[in-house]
């Protein structure tokens, strides 16, 4: 009898309270019914193995962007991939689930139509910010129906304020979306700003830069969450000198920090053994990686 076969007659009622690694197979491998059921399991390799099944459609995936019941992660996994994007109900969906990051929803109001930004504008459930967006990104279309929505700096009512204080007045939305198409000198701004909604913004910029990416490495002033952010990236952490940052900052978590310095060349692990700013346990850590490499 195939796998399959075994698939078809298992009761959905059932399936949370099989083991870990047999949800994970059968996310796999199972029926629209059962990933439906898996999709809720609490375990995010679960999860993970429900939005990676060959089998799953777009469909399930636009349900999956609607619904209120689920973890958070699973909606920044959906809103991550480019393919799945370019379904407008899944765009539309993920605006419009209050259970969405801001940032991630502030990002895709404008690619709505505006039959649905009038929508959101009267959604009771959506948050203020989302609303104000939904708002004035149909006021700009409706002033230029073909003009680009561009980031409105209004210098002639500010013009005795430096640029610094001119951002750190803009709404959180107005933030976000600088935070998304500004130059390099907002995002330094605005990587300084209280919102972590803010900060994370400019991490998701497309325009930030690997330079500006070893600068917030380095950087003793931010949120070990946005350290950490910058850690799991698989792409940032390509680049040595960020993997360098990140082990001899003291605000990196320390397991993030473990896991990196395996990969530090004999000269940088010896300094970092010598750090008195960084844990005890990592610097200890580097020194018997330098012992094990065979340097004096």
């Amino acid at each position: 009898m195939s796998e399959t076969g075994k698939v078809k007659r298992i009761d959905p009622s059932r399936i949370l309270n099989l083991p870990v690694s047999k949800k994970i197979e059968l996310a796999q491998v199972a029926e629209r019914e059962v990933r439906a059921v898996l999709i809720t399991d609490s375990n995010k390799e679960v999860q993970e193995a429900v939005l990676t099944s060959p089998r799953i459609t777009e469909v399930e995936i636009v349900a999956i962007a609607k619904s209120h019941k689920l973890d958070d992660s699973v909606l920044r996994r959906i809103a991550a991939n480019v393919q799945w994007l370019k379904n407008y109900q899944v765009r539309r969906a993920l605006v419009n689930n209050p259970r969405t990051p801001l940032p991630i929803a502030l990002k895709l109001v404008p690619t709505l139509l505006d039959a649905d930004l009038k929508q959101l504008a009267k959604n009771a459930e959506a948050s203020e910010d989302l609303i104000v967006a939904a708002e004035r990104t149909a006021a700009e279309r409706g002033t230029d129906r073909r003009a680009p929505v561009k980031q409105q700096t209004p210098k002639d009512d500010k013009r005795a304020k430096s640029r610094l204080q001119e951002i750190q007045d803009m709404p959180v939305p107005d933030k976000i979306k600088l935070a998304m198409t500004g130059d390099k000198e907002a995002r330094s701004i605005l990587l300084k700003d209280s919102n972590k909604q803010v900060q994370e913004a400019v991490l998701d910029s497309p325009r930030i830069s690997d330079t500006e990416i070893v600068a917030v490495a380095n950087s003793r002033n931010l949120p070990e969450e946005i350290l950490r952010k910058v850690a799991v990236n698989r792409q940032w952490m390509k680049n040595y000198q960020v993997r360098l940052a990140l082990a001899n900052n003291p605000k990196t978590p320390l397991p993030m920090g473990l896991k990196i310095i395996g990969t530090l060349l004999i000269a940088d692990l010896k300094r970092l053994s010598k750090n008195k700013g960084v844990s005890s346990v990592l610097s200890a850590a580097a020194q018997r990686f330098v012992l094990r490499k065979g340097a004096k």
